[in-house]
């Protein structure tokens, strides 16, 4: 599972996005050097950190991160176009539009790139997985973005096709290009397809999810289990809520969460008739 944390249920993510800025500032200023970014009290941030960011992490069970990428869109600004526009070749679509989000600070933690056995890497291809799921849900067909030369070759042996779209420069901490990936169902099939996983991978979790399990690990575990086949049925509570889960996740009509809705409703109502 991974989490999709925007500016609607950001505020139930306090201490998990400072890890996350935290992170950012190990990975782009202690390990990369890049000490031109800003640090606040022990995280990087920068000025695309706003209302319109949209974060994809990834959690082990004791909800220690692991994986994240930030979105954003781009028909107000863009940092590949607006800070960055020499690595643009002449001639190259715009890089600003409705149909563009940014995807930058893709980043994996120390303890999880330390992990051995099967599946170690899997976690970036699920959040990849998580981003392709949502842009095709908005309507988004490119991603734009910069990539670290010394990460290309990866990047070719991936499922994901990832077209430069300007001659790689120079800069204090390397070689750089601007990029843009094509969205599409077929390359998120590919994915899928790749990591041995379903869609969806992403959830938006939000306040009714925490009404019903308590606490983000809980909706975690019980997400997690209604995306993954049960072979033999667990209690009959967790039945129910892994079903509703479950309907929750395919839902494409909202139904499930007026459901919820109503269900929150008739408690209060049944509280304020105890009192």
């Amino acid at each position: 599972m991974i989490h999709i944390i925007t500016s609607e249920n950001r505020h139930l993510y306090g201490p998990q996005l400072w890890a996350m800025h935290e992170e950012r500032r190990r990975q782009c200023v202690d390990k990369n050097g890049w000490v031109d970014l800003v640090v606040l009290d022990g995280g990087e941030i920068d000025d695309y950190d706003d209302h319109r960011a949209i974060y994809l992490l990834g959690f082990d069970d004791d909800m220690q991160l692991e994986v994240g990428l930030r979105l954003r869109p781009t028909d107000d600004r863009c940092m590949l176009a607006d800070k960055f526009a020499d690595l643009i070749a002449p001639g190259e679509t715009p890089k600003k539009g409705l149909d563009a989000w940014e995807a930058t600070r893709l980043f994996t933690t120390e303890a999880y790139r330390q992990r051995k056995g099967p599946g170690r890497g899997q976690r970036v291809f699920e959040c990849w997985a998580a981003a392709f799921e949502l842009a095709l849900k908005n309507g988004v067909t490119r991603f734009v973005g910069m990539i670290d030369m010394q990460l290309y070759p990866g990047i070719l042996n991936s499922p994901i096709e990832t077209r430069l779209v300007g001659i790689p420069r120079p800069y204090a901490f390397g070689v750089v290009a601007g990029s843009e990936i094509a969205v599409s169902s077929d390359l998120l099939d590919r994915v899928l397809e790749a990591i041995g996983r379903e869609s969806p991978v992403g959830y938006e979790v939000d306040g009714l999810d925490l009404m019903a399990f308590g606490n983000l690990a809980a909706v975690q575990r019980q997400v997690k289990r209604a995306m993954t086949p049960q072979l033999v049925a667990g209690a009959e509570r967790d039945e129910t809520l892994a079903a509703e889960t479950l309907f929750r996740l395919y839902d494409t009509s909202s139904q499930a969460r007026r459901i919820w809705d109503d269900r929150a409703f008739r408690k209060t109502d049944v509280l304020r008739l105890d009192a």
